[in-house]
């Protein structure tokens, strides 16, 4: 029934059964900070509870630890208004300079990063697969100005989203900041004010207080409008381009993790510029990268994929990172630097220098001896010629890496060979392996695979020799 909510709250009702914001559930989470926005967004909801069936909300408070006495305050004053609507509250806190300083980014950035933390470790321990945000239309104006001046593509114009598949919500992204301001004062609704809001620490607020109102005066006093709408546009187009990207990801994702994801370079060369960088968009969204991600970082992706050599790497924003590796590009998150790479084919037996791996390697044709098989070091290997596919190569581990290990029952992933071999983990991109056209030969120091081993049936033999470089300087 909405027969006794006023106007504000029928729209907010309207807008969130259009987009389809919330399918029901035991209970929907607010981010509330005490400002004029979230204080609009907790009353409205508690207004649509029986509505949309939302059987009880959780108001989720953050303090970034910036403004002191001010953020005590504003957490009491969150506390009591969760108090006296009946709300279970969640408070979290952190030291966003730190992360700020850790990072290398702006405040603002540290700060939108340590909030969605916990947010997201908020939904997990207290189960909720919605948590409302209080994003406005105006703030999605400023979105759309300020990822158009810092370089987004285009599908970075469709600003904020209504629903992300976080589970995050915006069901006050139809409403302007004065709307707001009007139905917080005729129903009486006290609210926070942050005066950080106000100061050109940051340029969301320089756009908000100077840019904004200045393109008002110049152009139209709508501009905020057009831009959201804009919004909009490219939102549609994006629900195109993310059925196309979900097309072509089963053909250029070569193996996926949840801090990485490797690409095969040639499938993602024959697919049109513009559905490439889409891709590579949703891989970063699928690590972790949330903001600060914009075309100019695009672009070096492209460059890695196109123009770079094997073992070239980029480093984006929020602790990502990519890398060329041989016939892969692999975007990754966190600490790990990335393989030693590949090296270029051997087609013929010879010496070669593999300065990517500080080595040299011999490959030898010769005839079977008796007696000259066995008792040789870890770091010469003797196989059958005749089961060698050329050329050969000199690569690191790949996730979803199989060999037949020597004198073992079969195929075997690599990972669990390394694992059984008390190989750490941090080593493991560092081992050479010897590979043909088709598998790999020798995991170089530690095991030849079963199916190039040498037999009574073997004619001819490639011996293998792996050395250090020597430094002679």
């Amino acid at each position: 029934m909405t027969g006794f909510l006023h106007p504000f709250e029928k729209n907010t009702l309207g807008f969130m059964r259009r987009r389809r914001l919330w399918d029901g559930g035991p209970s929907l989470g607010v981010a509330v900070s005490g400002g004029p926005d979230s204080v609009a967004l907790l009353h409205v909801l508690c207004a649509l509870k029986p509505s949309l069936s939302i059987a009880s909300l959780i108001v989720v408070h953050y303090d970034h630890g910036l403004r002191g006495d001010e953020s005590c305050a504003d957490r009491c004053f969150v506390e009591a208004m969760a108090q006296r609507l009946g709300c279970e509250l969640i408070v979290g806190a952190g030291d966003v300079r730190r992360v700020q300083r850790e990072l290398r980014a702006s405040l603002e950035m540290a700060a939108r990063l340590c909030r969605r933390a916990f947010y997201l470790e908020a939904m997990r321990r207290r189960n909720l697969h919605r948590l409302a945000l209080g994003h406005t239309a105006d703030d999605q104006a400023e979105e759309v100005l300020l990822r158009l001046c810092r370089g987004t593509g285009p599908g970075g114009l469709r600003g904020m989203q209504a629903a992300t598949t976080e589970g995050f919500i915006r069901p006050l992204l139809w409403a302007s900041r004065a709307e707001i301001l009007r139905y917080l004062e005729e129903k009486g609704l006290p609210f926070r004010e942050d005066a950080t809001n106000r100061e050109g620490f940051c340029q969301r607020n320089r756009v908000r207080h100077e840019v904004l109102p200045l393109l008002e005066k110049i152009f139209h006093p709508r501009v905020r409008r057009v831009l959201c709408r804009h919004a909009d546009l490219a939102a549609e187009d994006d629900e195109f381009w993310d059925r196309q990207v979900s097309d072509a990801w089963a053909r250029v994702v070569q193996a996926e993790e949840s801090d990485f994801v490797a690409f095969d370079v040639p499938a993602m060369k024959a697919l049109h510029g513009a559905l490439t960088s889409r891709v590579f968009l949703r891989a970063l969204e699928n690590i972790g990268a949330s903001t600060g991600i914009f075309a100019v970082h695009v672009r070096a992706l492209e460059h890695l994929l196109r123009h770079a050599p094997s073992g070239r790497k980029a480093t984006l924003p929020e602790g990502l990172f990519a890398y060329r590796e041989g016939s892969r590009v692999v975007l990754r998150r966190g600490g790990q630097e990335p393989p030693l790479g590949e090296s270029h084919p051997m087609h013929r037996p010879g010496a070669y220098a593999l300065p990517e791996f500080q080595a040299e390697i011999t490959i030898h044709e010769g005839r079977i001896q008796a007696g000259k098989i066995g008792g040789r070091d870890p770091w010469t290997v003797v196989l059958d010629a005749d089961t060698v596919l050329w050329p050969l190569k000199v690569r690191t581990f790949q996730p979803g890496d199989r060999f037949r290990p020597l004198g073992g029952p079969g195929s075997k992933k690599l990972q669990d060979f390394f694992t059984d071999a008390k190989v750490p983990r941090m080593a493991r991109r560092k081992i050479p392996l010897l590979c043909d056209g088709e598998k790999i030969c020798w995991v170089v120091g530690y095991r030849l695979d079963d199916r190039v081993k040498v037999t009574d049936g073997t004619r001819t033999t490639l011996e293998v020799r792996w050395r250090p470089m020597v430094n002679r300087s």
